[in-house]
């Protein structure tokens, strides 16, 4: 029987082995928890989201990009993990970028692209703070219960929201793109930052932005 079982597994497609052993894996820690009387509580649950605003429909070809972010220092650091994978994206598909962090600017106060003339760009992607950011390094992400003990895990959560404009390089004034985008999650977790330009990059394809 246990030999007729292994000829079964191999003849799976990896897909198929992948989804089983995740299967297998999530059952033995159900029966883990369940032997020790151990309880998870979640108390934190991310937040992503990206809502286009504004979207110029007509065809638009970008070869090189510069991001640039405002905020603070948490969302320095927030834009600066961010830009990391945007411009890996961006180099993947032949597309130059860059990333400038201006600091700190009031919401109200209009971003002068002008000062940040550079001709080799066609496009500038701003990330504007709302400077409502929230950082808490000592946030209590789950607790775990057993009838021995009680573990408490920690982590970073960083929240803020964010207006996101895609200019034309050689017309400053003129939007091709522009979003909202907000954010509360742990902000040392890679896989977001992954998430997060995966949506942007989405938009810009529904939007007809050309990305070589």
């Amino acid at each position: 029987m246990l030999f007729k079982n292994i000829l079964l597994f191999c003849g799976l497609t990896k897909q198929r082995k992948t989804k089983l052993m995740l299967n297998l894996k999530l059952s033995l820690f159900i029966v883990v928890i369940f032997i020790s009387g151990c309880v998870v509580i979640p108390t934190y649950k991310a937040r992503i989201s990206l809502n286009p605003t504004s979207q110029n429909h007509q065809e638009v070809q970008i070869n090189n990009v510069l991001l640039i972010g405002t905020g603070s220092v948490a969302s320095k650091v927030f834009l600066e993990n961010l830009s990391a994978e945007m411009m890996r994206s961006f180099s993947s598909k032949g597309i130059e970028s860059e990333f400038s962090y201006i600091g700190k600017i009031p919401p109200t106060t209009a971003l002068k692209l002008d000062s940040l003339k550079q001709d080799k760009y066609d496009s500038y992607l701003v990330f504007k703070s709302a400077n409502a950011s929230y950082l808490d390094m000592t946030k209590v992400k789950f607790i775990a219960i057993s009838p021995a003990a009680m573990a408490t895990r920690y982590g970073n959560q960083y929240a803020e929201t964010f207006t996101v404009t895609l200019y034309n390089g050689k017309d400053k004034q003129q939007i091709i793109w522009q979003g909202e985008l907000d954010v509360d999650f742990d902000i040392a977790n890679d896989s977001r930052y992954k998430q997060i330009s995966k949506l942007i990059f989405n938009e810009f394809v529904k939007s007809r932005i050309l990305l070589n």
